[in-house]
């Protein structure tokens, strides 16, 4: 059997590849506890594989080898051995380099503070959940935590240049700095790069109040515009000990929301660059495209070298398995460019894990070919590990990774191996799904749901693509909904997309084209088989073609597109009702799925309203037929019944619509946007004698 000792020469090779020998051997130690179940396993390592994750498993009479080009590659070789059941179910090299989860500890306010103790996430201090976390991770092969924080590190580091950086006393950072160790190691032991990210510039509030600063119109005390030498100081003093303090830790930087755009050269290049250069330990920088400064962009391939560029995959929100057209000026610029999935707050609460959707988003990344990672927040991300399910009083709140157990499994799978055949994926999600409720006709009824219903609330996102953010789910519909954006926003198929920094562009967007899944169920259903575009056409420019006696033949329709949007909701909740009537290892969840159908139906209706609303009223402006006013009104009182509908039955399942804590209830939503939506419709139909 290959030992620790016998690999050392190996281990002092594969450290230049990957990381720190210590590094290495963590991991080396946890595929040994694994291997110890395995029987007769043997593995050695082969750097001529070229790549530290690859790893093949040659099988005899005897047992089994795994042969590795590097520590990582035994622990995911050894795991695929151990495993009753393998989630990436693949040898070879990997496809993506970065493949990551995103745990959210931001503090519920705008002052990005990340205040650690047990009573604020006692899920971090929570070891044995978050081993059962970390091993899930492990399942998909995901080899990076970001910890998407706003100032984490007073808290979890001994600072006595500075008293004030912190309200907790020294033995509880100690204990917070005792737990961040355990976590970092415990993830290093899994392949695990732990990435801590942070927004430029700030302090923390304690601090702040220490110092006697105050907030301005433009920023609050804990931000700085413009850097001065006590800051600069303060964040060496900080990052130096960060690197110090904790294995296998890089940064994942956002440049934005306060520093001021003139500022960032020199602030990253002087602080925050020279700190990682000078740990002596490269460790891995990834730089978020959110308020950069254009110059310092092109500066950046000459400032650090394990440097990363990282962007939302759409914006805010899932709206297209198509990736945002900015992607393309990162390409080739820095050592990698990672993709962010950010915040699926359009497919809050309701479940998601569609094979077919997360396989498109994922090979389009591939073909793109210039993506070397990607990450996914998870879903209902500011409630984690909880989810926004009603539950019985006395019960257990749902965990987040087991209800949407299929989302970082399926991110995993993919990232290792993009490109594989869709029967075969769809075979392998509904016996893992059969495994989990005891019955694999379950198994194809839930795989078929997901499919069903993950492409209808990212599409009606798209369709409308009015305003995005990730307190605006779709189904509160703060924002996405009213007549006029509908009408002004997305005039033309040819409208270019907005310009400017990312995150500077009051979080408009533009729409993206459909899901290949959805577009061959439209095609069946329409005989569009030559489509001219793959986007839904713009509800103003079919009201132009229906005004010109055209019928928007080659076009994906908007109407068309919400009425099949509704068919897709129904017929998931056909699968959810005989997946429940089978019974299985947890009718509760069964349930559940059912419930989403229905809320998904509501959904869908309330946007068709709206649609049509929005359709007839620029019919009429183009045309000045009062048949179309007559419609109208009566689009935008269905408007209002649905709403009021939607939000009734969700309350019965959901504690909110969405967990952010900038997000409108669905109460306040429905007062402040539905109904004032109709009330100024309605002074604009008086006009008209209507």
């Amino acid at each position: 059997m290959s030992t620790l000792k016998t690999l050392a020469p190996a281990l002092a090779l594969t450290g230049l590849l990957r990381g720190s020998p210590t590094d290495d051997a963590l991991i080396l130690e946890h595929a040994e506890s694994l291997r110890r179940r395995a029987g007769a396993v043997e593995y050695r390592i082969d750097p001529t594989i070229g790549h530290p994750e690859a790893f093949r498993i040659e099988r005899a009479e005897s047992g089994a080898q795994v042969v590795a080009g590097g520590p990582a590659g035994v622990l995911y070789g050894v795991q695929e051995l151990v495993l009753p059941q393998s989630v990436v179910g693949a040898e070879g090299r990997p496809d993506f380099n970065l493949r990551g989860a995103v745990l959210m500890m931001l503090s519920a306010s705008w002052a990005y503070q990340s205040d650690l103790s047990p009573e604020v996430y006692p899920w971090f201090f929570d070891r044995p959940f978050m081993t059962r976390y970390l091993d899930y991770l492990l399942s998909a092969r995901l080899n990076t935590l970001v910890l998407w924080s706003g100032h984490l590190f007073p808290h979890i580091l001994e600072l006595p240049e500075y008293p004030g950086a912190s309200q907790f006393s020294r033995e509880e950072i100690r204990r917070n700095q005792e737990q961040f160790r355990w976590l970092t190691t415990e993830a290093a032991k899994r392949n695990i790069t732990v990435l801590t990210h942070f927004y430029n510039i700030h302090i923390s509030e304690n601090l702040a109040k220490v110092m006697g600063r105050k907030g301005t119109a433009d920023s609050d005390a804990t931000r700085y515009l413009v850097p001065d030498d006590f800051v600069r100081g303060y964040y060496t003093t900080i990052l130096t000990r960060y690197f110090a303090e904790f294995p296998n830790v890089g940064l994942s930087i956002c440049p934005g929301e306060s520093l001021d755009l003139k500022e960032q050269q020199a602030w990253f290049r002087d602080v925050i660059f020279k700190t990682a250069r000078d740990s002596g330990k490269n460790p891995k920088l990834i730089i978020r495209d959110w308020t950069l400064d254009s110059d310092f962009k092109r500066a950046l391939p000459n400032l650090y070298p394990n440097l990363y560029s990282e962007l939302k995959h759409n914006d805010e929100t899932i709206t297209s398995p198509w990736p945002d057209v900015r992607h393309e000026t990162w390409k080739g610029v820095l050592s990698g460019h990672v993709v962010n999935l950010h915040d699926p707050a359009d497919i809050t609460p309701y479940r998601v894990g569609s094979p077919r959707l997360i396989g498109e988003m994922v090979r389009r990344w591939k073909n793109a070919g210039y993506f070397t990672g990607a990450w996914f927040y998870a879903p209902q991300t500011w409630c984690w590990p909880h989810t926004l399910d009603v539950v019985p009083d006395g019960a257990a709140p749902l965990v987040n990774f087991e209800r949407d157990e299929l989302w970082h499994l399926l991110e995993g799978r993919y990232l290792w191996r993009t490109d594989r055949e869709a029967a075969g994926e769809q075979a392998w999600s509904k016996a893992w799904l059969g495994r989990k409720w005891g019955d694999e006709r379950i198994g194809r009824l839930v795989t078929e749901w997901y499919d069903l219903t993950g492409p209808i609330l990212p599409g009606l996102q798209n369709l409308t693509s009015v305003r995005f953010g990730n307190f605006f789910p779709t189904a509160i519909a703060a924002v996405q909904a009213s007549v006029d954006d509908l009408l002004t926003f997305r005039t033309r198929l040819d409208d270019p997309p907005p310009e400017g920094p990312t995150g500077l562009t009051n979080q408009r967007y533009y729409s993206r084209p459909i899901d290949a899944y959805t577009l061959d169920l439209y095609r069946a259903r329409h005989g569009d088989l030559a489509l001219q575009d793959s986007r839904s056409l713009p509800v103003a420019q079919l009201a132009v073609e229906l005004a010109a006696g055209r019928d928007g033949a080659g076009f994906v329709r908007p109407d068309h597109l919400l009425d099949l949007y509704y068919d897709m909701a129904g017929q998931a909740r056909d699968r959810a009702r005989a997946a429940l009537a089978l019974g299985g290892r947890d009718p509760d969840e069964l349930r559940r799925f059912l419930q989403d159908s229905e809320c998904l139906l509501l959904t869908v209706d309330y946007y068709r309203c709206k649609v049509l609303a929005a359709l007839e009223k620029k019919r009429f402006q183009l045309t000045g037929d009062k048949a179309c006013l007559v419609r109208f009104r009566r689009h935008m009182d269905d408007s209002v019944i649905g709403y009021q509908t939607l939000y009734t039955t969700a309350r019965r399942y959901y504690r909110a619509g969405s967990p952010m804590f900038h997000a409108w209830s669905w109460e306040k939503t429905y007062e402040r946007r539905v109904k004032w939506d109709h009330e100024l419709q309605m002074k604009w139909l008086s006009g008209f004698g209507g």
